[in-house]
């Protein structure tokens, strides 16, 4: 006889929200409005709005100046990490908004490169040499 699985507990976030959104669901019915499908109920607010975009920009600016801090300061006119701090730089001087776009999106490729590279739980960490470079080396 198999034993039943448990179910998996919910945290005390995800009751919150449900009861969240069956609030606003049970609002919405009440003032007889319905929200299309996949689209939010409600616009969101233009003081959030701003705050976000505020956040935002100030956040890749402070990226912008942090890497300006961590750059070589003997670095040579074609040295990479000197050439994309101060590309980094003009981009925040011409658009703003582009350089906000641009540090998420690079942000978004190293979390995703991060997430691939983690090694699977119970490995050392080290790759396993090929069955080739093995036998390879055990010639010698």
């Amino acid at each position: 006889m198999k034993p039943t699985p448990t179910p998996a507990p919910v945290s005390s976030l995800a009751m919150l929200n449900a009861h969240i959104a069956q609030a606003a669901q049970a609002a919405r019915e009440a003032q007889g409005l319905a929200a299309p499908h996949g689209q939010a109920p409600w616009p969101p607010l233009r003081s959030a709005q701003r705050f976000r975009e505020t956040w935002e920009r100030l956040g890749a600016e402070l990226q912008v100046q942090q890497a300006r801090q961590r750059a070589p300061q003997n670095a040579g006119p074609l040295n990479p990490q000197r050439l994309m701090v101060e590309t980094l730089a003009r981009m925040g001087e011409l658009s703003p908004h582009y350089l906000r776009r641009f540090l998420a999106h690079t942000e978004t490729l190293l979390w995703l490169e991060q997430a691939q590279g983690q090694p699977k739980a119970g490995s050392s960490g080290k790759p396993a040499a090929s069955g080739a470079a093995r036998a390879g080396r055990s010639r010698r």
